[in-house]
């Protein structure tokens, strides 16, 4: 009885600390999103504005 209270107890602390890991690693992921999304947006942003500049007798905003 005292063995199976034992292996019942370790079952808590390694769930536990399999707990944290996943805590750590999925607010790195998040972290990792963020920063990835920021840099697309911003890579995005200056492509469009090297084509808008690259062909000024096209573009369609210039006048």
């Amino acid at each position: 009885m005292l063995l199976m209270i034992l292996r019942l107890e370790r079952s808590r602390q390694m769930q536990t600390v399999l707990r944290a890991f996943e805590a750590r690693d999925r607010n790195l992921l998040e972290d990792n999103l963020w920063r990835v999304s920021f840099w697309s947006c911003a890579s995005v942003l200056v492509m469009l504005c090297v084509a808008l500049t690259s062909f000024p007798d096209k573009c369609v905003v210039c006048t």
